[in-house]
């Protein structure tokens, strides 16, 4: 069974961490380039690495989730404030959308989007039919 070593921990830990190019990390860790992509081929590397990638969104989840309350109130005190109400409009719209389940992000709208422009190739597939059927009568 293989191991990760030393070397590739340090390149786990430091691809993690987003801090530094793959050639910044070959480097520290005292690797050609292609030996780092070498190892991101293997999968316990990869495996690894993906883990401690879910570990550390995991925290940062947690973090966010612990400010979720001081959040929510200081978009309520903006949807408050009357000083700006271009902010005001763009905070109830906000909350309004979340309120009822509408995309609010760039990602989700897109998400949403392609949702749209998806197909069932069953559903196209049956309205030529009714169409050829209406051709015939």
């Amino acid at each position: 069974m293989e191991i990760l070593d030393d070397r590739k921990i340090l390149a786990i830990e430091l691809l993690a961490d987003g801090e530094y190019t793959k050639t910044e990390i070959a480097k520290k860790c005292g690797i050609a380039r292609q030996t780092l992509y070498d190892w991101l081929d293997n999968d316990l590397f990869r495996a690894e690495l993906d883990r401690r990638l879910q570990q550390k969104k995991s925290l940062v989840q947690k973090k966010i989730d612990g400010k979720l309350d001081f959040v929510i109130e200081k978009l309520y005190e903006l949807a408050n404030d009357s000083s700006n109400k271009r902010v005001q409009a763009q905070v109830l719209q906000y909350l309004a959308d979340r309120a009822l389940g509408k995309p609010t992000s760039k990602h989700e709208i897109e998400a949403a989007m392609n949702d749209k422009n998806n197909i069932d190739e069953d559903i196209l597939e049956a309205e030529f039919d009714e169409v050829d059927n209406e051709d015939e009568e």
